[in-house]
């Protein structure tokens, strides 16, 4: 596969219809509202437009869209790598021109063991033979929008405590979804036959991120390490015990695991939106679903 980098970039073209699944979501609504703004007409899919075990479901849903935006849901059972092989099957049938994958994560080079990594590395890998031109693209490291999560925010607002199952002294980089979405439309008007690709910004430590937040929101803020299984039960009562679980396994995982190699230089696309003037934008207030509101 070509790297991002290497990927020749073709003069914009005409307004596409792009089929975004999960565009209701935290990750897809961001991505939609900038495919939007970069002219694009946009199909939202969720589960009530289709169902991700059934290929011609798939197909009736991106109807004559011209590209398509796959994300796969918080699953982490066996039904993730069934939703991968019916995804790519509905793709080889729709025909959609472009695909874009975001996995909402960094992969790693091999399968894992569990289905929830395992379904993204299946379709990352197998995505080229389905369509005509595939990207894909996700962050090198941790989503900024997860801060404003209600079981976040309002530790945040109320406490001045940034809670996360990182270490404080660890290194991540930290992506905002708006640069997500900006690099999904820049994707759809190359003509990379396949792009494999990281949304990366400089990494920073816990403290530093807390540091950030604190001199954007003009308070006292500091980080706290949760365990895995604490924040697990943390977020279930938002997301559900089964997703929780899942969620609280991927960290364990990867906690326990050998610290990866550095990506090659050539799969890294710069993220351009910075801690502090991300956090800046938000007025850390609680509303009344237990959400931030995005100043």
């Amino acid at each position: 596969m070509t790297s991002l980098s290497a990927a020749p970039s073709a003069p914009p073209s005409a307004s596409l219809s792009v089929a975004v699944h999960g565009a209701t979501g935290t990750q897809g609504s961001h991505i939609a509202r900038r495919l939007r703004a970069a002219g694009h007409d946009v199909r939202p899919l969720d589960s009530r437009s289709l169902d991700l075990a059934d290929a011609d479901s798939i197909v009736r849903a991106y109807g004559s869209a011209d590209a398509a935006v796959v994300q796969l849901p918080l699953v982490f059972g066996p039904a993730a790598l069934t939703h991968a092989e019916t995804l790519l099957t509905a793709l080889a049938k729709a025909g959609p021109s472009r695909v874009v994958f975001n996995p909402g994560m960094a992969l790693p080079p091999e399968p894992v063991g569990v289905p929830y990594v395992d379904a993204r590395v299946l379709l990352a890998r197998r995505l080229p033979g389905a369509v005509e031109t595939a990207s894909v693209i996700g962050p090198a490291g941790m989503y900024l929008e997860n801060l404003l999560m209600p079981w976040s925010v309002r530790r945040v607002a109320q406490e001045g405590e940034l809670a996360y199952p990182l270490p404080a002294a660890a290194p991540a980089s930290w992506t905002a979804l708006d640069d997500l979405g900006d690099a999904v439309a820049a994707l759809l008007r190359e003509d990379a036959p396949a792009a494999v690709g990281l949304l990366s910004a400089p990494p920073l430590t816990g403290d530093q991120v807390a540091a950030e937040v604190a001199a954007a929101a003009g308070r006292d803020v500091r980080w706290i390490h949760l365990d895995p299984a604490e924040y697990g039960r943390l977020i279930a009562p938002v997301i559900g015990d089964a997703a929780a679980a899942g969620v609280a396994a991927v960290y364990e995982q990867a906690a326990a695991a050998a610290p990866p190699p550095p990506p090659p230089a050539g799969i890294l696309r710069p993220a351009p939106t910075g801690v502090r003037e991300w956090a800046a934008r938000q007025r850390w207030v609680v509303t009344e679903s237990g959400g931030a509101v995005t100043g």
